[in-house]
């Protein structure tokens, strides 16, 4: 599905999986699930073993190690993806069914397609390679086993979404919304050139991977064959190292960046030679939109249209348009060019534009990315609208649900907690609403009473069944609503509200996509969008006279019609820069379509020997069910380092292990002194997170030598030799968007002629408030310590202070550091890492542009700040450093850094930190001077 690797991670923002999990063994794969995800986990079992064999007689190809597939549901939306390691392959099944207007709704069964285009993944790129000194790393180091494949994204996904549809019928390759999309590309000479396919710039940039890429295959395999594609795999895994390009061009004779060009000459020519065709259709520019848009609602009295935009900065905003025409831009244009001209009389004057811009009422943007979907007008003043809340039990980082929007006040209130109601449709009053309900895999028609908080099925849930739309007619009488079941199209339903008596809207022969209806403002019929012969089209159903309209005739890529009161249609018509909204006049009367599908059946476009089974949701027993073991752990080499001019170079050596959901993570290595000798020795790390508090041991061993640093001239002469423990036991808490986690520590250190020891009590705590636009948040960490040593017993505290924000995109911070030590001393300087880190040393305060032991005080005082230009880029810096009221250095630069973890999957694919800087450093105690570091390694 869409993702990337880093992508996927960001998405799951590291999921607990402290809920109780069970794990489903097959002769091939171990179906780890959560127990609300039985049932799916259940039927999931069952179709893997099936794909597994028809892949097998398909590909020639099948994986020799056991495969491991989460299921469950993170995000409330459909989605999934592979970690192809030729030694531990891992699936991510998220349960979610797809909505009706997106690219993977064309399918014989969510679970089917997903378990297929995650399959193909590791079986296309997590094969073993021939050369054995290449495979064997692969085996014993993760990172290298997931980055050994070199394959080009927009060939991972477009091979997987080939093989999705060949092997189904189905599938993206053969979706008309999708089609009509890439036709409306190519007749605009906007197709995406070789180098964009694997980029995610643009309006769908992130889709062509999946899009073109598999119709650039499939159209390989027609005019050459499906045995030299398939040769292009083999050579790649081959003793001689080949990256894709080069076994490509070795099978094909030609570069693929020059067949892709042919491709892409011939869907143009094809969709141009379709464009000819085809009528003038009678419509006009009616607002011009910002890259991406959805879900247009109109208000009751058509005063209003609220539409939700992203644009090429991930910016979503609800917009409120008027719909009146915008004299005031219309007037300031026509003055600017009468200027010009009296300026310029021989000048040539701007023409207007077709449509002057609407004025905009009310922006609404999202608040803690928690994103703005589905707009519904509940009353003249008050918009209610879907958005992400998180749970706080971590179970699902996010869930859908309804927030109101007051347009006047601009207050926003959360109505529903922790429902999963995707598309629904509001009452009048606003105290009732419909919409499907999507929890554990199944998707419901539910009705919603605000007041009491109930929430009523109106079916019996099943996983075959999926719904999308439910929209209420204006009299409040009728619910029309879409509805799916395997194997079958999308069917659009009207239900009458008080007899629950249904009626089926007939359909055009052949058609193969559905979605967007909506009631016209009389009530007496229905608009909607069906897809037929690669084309999307709008159509019109009266209800009474049970006539069937189609509006236009594959001109443009369409989407959500609306009814006007003077019977004109707005709709969003898509093109290569995004959906605009267009207006069709009351005076089009469309064409009366007689050819009506009879059933709702999905005929499979492409069947043979290799063609799965219909889809089904299987409920026999495969396998034998346990408990998940955390015990089963997965190990890996992990190798990393760390340079810092100022102090010393390190190696960082080490096994590391962890079970696939990360509840028990090991890790026991060595660090070598690159330079002198300076810092070395050897540690043992364990963290375990299945239960609400999370435990934490560290053992180390470790020599440090200040006067072997880099800089020992800069720092004091310490010979320190460190052999101890430390443990921590930690309960995070949170509630909303604030984060509390107590903390209780205990350090044992023995040195060569003493030993320390202290208990360590604290709480950390953040809050954060996002508007897109601008941020604010704010995080302290406070510690306190008791201990002592062979001579003397010691206190002393840790605070931390942090200001952060956004204004102008621009991220901003500032912080406060004290730390003091009554009767113990406290060393400035040094990087942290595996042997010294400030989670489990009391005596430092490091600071990586200083040496180890550059200067000792009881009280230290750190002020600092910086500013980056984007999220996500290195931050320019500044630091100052005091001991005891003195101002001992400053240093000001860039730096960067950040900790990347999955969440789940190989250890070698989590828990890494890296960090690099470029800094100046002034002081009066050394030479001021420049300073730099980089350092990547893993900790848990």
């Amino acid at each position: 599905m869409k993702k990337t690797l880093i992508t996927s991670a960001l998405l799951l923002a590291v999921p607990s999986f402290a809920a109780d999990w069970q794990t489903i063994h097959t002769e091939h794969f171990n179906i780890h699930y959560s127990v609300e995800h039985a049932e799916f986990a259940k039927s999931t079992a069952a179709e893997l073993e099936i794909v597994r064999t028809k892949v097998l007689e398909q590909q020639n190809r099948a994986l020799d190690k056991t495969v491991d597939v989460v299921v469950f549901d993170p995000l409330n939306a459909a989605n999934g993806f592979a970690l192809p390691t030729s030694n531990n392959p891992v699936m991510a099944l998220f349960t979610t069914p797809p909505q009706s207007d997106t690219v993977i709704s064309n399918s014989t069964g969510w679970q089917q397609l997903l378990v297929l285009h995650e399959y193909i993944h590791l079986v296309h790129l997590a094969q073993p390679t021939r050369n054995d000194w290449q495979q064997k790393m692969r085996g014993i180091w993760d990172l290298y086993d997931l980055t050994y494949s070199n394959t080009p994204r927009w060939v991972a996904e477009g091979y997987a979404t080939l093989i999705e549809s060949k092997m189904t019928g189905r599938g993206r390759l053969f979706d008309n919304y999708s089609e009509s999309i890439l036709r409306e590309f190519a007749q605009q000479g906007a197709l995406p050139t070789y180098e964009q396919l694997n980029g995610e710039q643009g309006f769908m940039g992130g889709s062509m991977a999946y899009l073109m890429g598999s119709r650039f295959l499939n159209w390989l395999e027609k005019n050459y064959s499906e045995q030299m594609l398939d040769s292009v795999w083999t050579r790649m895994q081959g003793v001689k190292t080949r990256n894709f390009d080069e076994a490509f061009s070795g099978v094909f004779g030609q570069s693929a960046a020059k067949l892709y060009r042919r491709f892409i000459a011939e869907y143009t020519y094809k969709a141009m030679q379709i464009e000819q065709e085809e009528p003038l259709l009678n419509s006009e520019l009616w607002l011009e939109l910002n890259l991406y848009a959805s879900n247009p609602a109109l208000s009751k009295d058509g005063s209003k249209i609220a539409i939700v935009e992203r644009d090429k900065k991930s910016n979503t905003k609800l917009i409120i348009y008027s719909t009146d025409d915008n004299i005031k831009a219309q007037e300031e244009f026509t003055e600017a060019q009468k200027e010009l001209l009296e300026n310029d009389s021989q000048d040539i004057p701007d023409t207007a534009p077709s449509v002057f811009k609407r004025e905009q009422k009310q922006v609404l943007n999202q608040i803690n990315r928690g994103g703005i979907a589905n707009p519904q007008w509940a009353n003249s003043t008050t918009l209610y609208f879907n958005a992400y809340s998180n749970e706080e039990s971590g179970i699902y980082n996010k869930v859908s649900d309804i927030f109101s929007y007051n347009t006047e006040t601009g207050d926003i209130e959360q109505l529903t907690k922790l429902a999963g109601i995707r598309r629904f449709t509001v009452s009048g009053n606003g105290e009732t609403l419909y919409g499907e309900q999507i929890r554990n895999g199944y998707s419901e028609l539910v009705k919603v009473d605000l007041n009491t908080e109930s929430i009523t099925p109106l079916f019996t849930k099943s996983l075959k069944t999926a719904y999308d739309y439910p929209i209420l007619s204006h009299d409040e009488a009728k619910l029309a609503y879409l509805s799916t079941s395997l194997n079958e199209n999308w069917q659009l339903y009207i239900q009458d509200v008080r007899s629950d008596l249904i009626q089926t809207v007939p359909m055009p022969n052949g058609y193969q996509y559905l979605s967007q209806p909506s009631f016209s403002k009389n009530d007496e019929s229905i608009y909607f969008v069906a897809g037929l012969n690669s084309a999307t089209d709008i159509y019109n159903y009266h209800i009474a006279s049970k006539t069937l309209t189609k509006l236009t005739e594959g001109q443009e890529a369409v989407a959500h019609p609306i009814g006007m009161r003077d019977g004109s249609l707005l709709y969003l018509s898509i093109t290569a820069d995004g959906p605009n909204v267009k207006l069709l006049p009351s005076s089009l009367k469309g064409s009366v379509i007689s050819d009506l599908a009879t059933n709702k059946s999905a005929p499979r476009l492409m069947v043979n020997k290799h063609t799965l089974p219909k889809a089904q949701i299987y409920t026999d027993e495969v396998g034998e069910q346990s408990s998940y073991n955390v015990l089963e752990q997965r190990a890996t080499f992990a190798v990393g380092a760390q340079y810092y001019s100022a102090s010393t170079s390190v190696l960082d050596l080490s096994i590391k292990s962890s079970d696939l959901l990360k509840q028990l993570d090991l890790q026991a290595g060595y660090s070598i002194d690159l330079h002198n000798g300076a810092l070395h020795g050897g540690f043992i790390n364990a963290k375990y997170s299945t239960l609400p508090v999370k435990l934490r041991l560290n053992l180390f061993d470790y020599d440090l030598n200040t006067a072997k640093q880099f800089h020992n001239q800069d720092s004091l002469n310490a010979d320190i030799s460190a052999r101890g423990g430390f443990a921590a036991i930690s309960y995070p808490l949170k509630f909303g968007q604030l984060n509390l986690t107590p903390e209780l520590a205990y350090n044992y250190t023995d040195y060569k002629q003493s030993h320390k020891s202290w208990t360590r009590i604290g709480i950390a705590q953040s809050w954060q408030y996002d508007r897109q636009i601008f941020a604010i948040g704010q995080s302290i960490n406070a510690r306190y310590y008791d201990g002592s040593t062979k001579n003397n017993n010691w206190q002393g505290y840790d605070l931390a202070a942090q200001i952060f924000g956004k204004a102008f995109d621009i991220p901003v911070y500032v912080n406060f550091e004290q730390k003091h030590r009554n009767e113990n001393s406290l060393a400035l300087g040094g990087f942290s890492s595996n042997l010294i880190n400030q989670q489990q040393s009391s005596d430092y305060v490091l600071s990586s542009e200083l040496p180890f032991y550059s200067a000792t005080a009881e009280r230290y005082q750190g002020y600092g700040g910086g500013f980056s230009l984007k999220e996500g880029m290195p931050w320019l810096y500044y630091k100052q450093h005091q001991l005891d009221d003195t101002v001992y250095a400053q240093s000001y630069g860039l730096k960067f850094q950040g900790d990347f973890s999955f969440g789940m999957g190989p250890a070698g694919v989590n828990d890494l930190t890296f960090n690099m800087g470029l800094s100046r450093v002034e002081g009066d105690s050394f030479e001021d001077e420049m300073r730099a570091w980089l350092s990547f390694y893993y900790s848990l």
